[in-house]
């Protein structure tokens, strides 16, 4: 029985770390705040764009007639709310989507109303700039005039590019992103939210860890005694100390051998904590793959303008 818990830890271990993307708006304040912790740990990119109306006139089109869940959201909206997207927009934007909104719901056969109530919901996660009126001038006269105040406003805060689903947007001189961009944004901001919460809950439970750690030289037999009879919260709160401490040399070198006491006792007695601490660390392990992954992806795009507020 004991081969098997430590060959295949419970899936709900798993559980206790995976979390929603939205989870990373969180996260990031967190490690925003460790200021040494944050160096080791790492962060999360993020990146600032000027979405377009026919983006955004989709999105409120399949929040109302194609999404089967009421409360699922757009990829968009997700990793706004992730924070790895910081969304600007014109007032043409604003203008453009009221204007257009009954005229979609005649075309479709769908409640005006609720289209703008979508609305309503949608645009407090756009940001409403005004853009350099020289710049959208000098635009007007070229390719596409209805994109001026797109690519005027990308260029006036500096933005990685513009989020659209119109092909004229590159020929204007921003740098046009793709929907599909917008898809790797989101599964990237998924895999770190993960990745991000294993690292910050070790952290938060490396003292505990260390403490641990300590009282094993006083008193090891004891020690394990009780761990093997705790709770699986201490347990797991002793793991992550200890995956902490794994994944990251600086702080691996002041504990080293401590811990290598500490594990070796409770290896006998709790078979259950060593294989969850190579869970963690294989969990851990595999969303950063996946997060690197997706973000390598996205900057294929992304990173023809190498204006990016922080990348990982």
């Amino acid at each position: 029985m004991n081969a098997q818990v430590i060959g295949k830890p419970p899936s709900r271990f798993e559980d206790v770390f995976t979390v929603r993307s939205d989870k990373l708006k969180q996260l990031r304040v967190v490690i925003q705040s460790w200021k040494e912790s944050s160096a080791v740990i790492g962060g999360a990119a993020q990146f600032r764009l000027v979405v377009d109306s026919n983006v955004v006139l989709g999105d409120i089109l399949w929040l109302v007639s194609g999404r089967t869940n009421e409360n699922a959201k757009t990829q968009l909206m997700e990793t706004i709310e992730a924070e790895t997207i910081d969304l600007y927009g014109p007032p043409a934007l604003f203008d453009e989507v009221e204007e257009k909104i009954p005229l979609i719901a005649a075309d479709k056969g769908l409640d005006a109303d609720l289209m703008y109530a979508q609305w309503e919901t949608y645009k407090i996660l756009i940001k409403l700039v005004e853009p350099d009126g020289e710049k959208v001038q000098t635009l007007k006269n070229s390719v596409d005039p209805d994109d001026a105040e797109f690519v005027a406003l990308a260029q006036t805060i500096g933005a990685v590019g513009v989020v659209s689903k119109d092909r004229h947007i590159g020929q204007m001189g921003a740098n046009h992103i793709s929907v599909t961009c917008i898809t790797h944004l989101r599964n990237y901001s998924r895999a770190t939210a993960i990745e991000l919460n294993i690292k910050v809950n070790g952290v938060l439970f490396a003292t505990v860890s260390h403490a641990a750690i300590v009282g094993a030289y006083a008193g090891c037999k004891a020690l394990i005694e009780g761990i093997s009879k705790a709770p699986d919260w201490v347990k797991v709160a002793l793991l992550v100390g200890g995956l902490f401490v794994f994944l990251h040399p600086g702080a691996r070198a002041s504990v080293a051998r401590g811990l290598k006491t500490f594990l070796d006792g409770i290896s006998e007695a709790t078979p259950f904590v060593i294989a969850e601490i190579a869970a963690a660390i294989e969990l851990a392990q595999k969303h950063n793959a996946e997060a690197q992954g997706h973000l390598g992806n996205a900057m294929k795009e992304l990173g023809r303008n190498e204006v990016v507020s922080q990348a990982q």
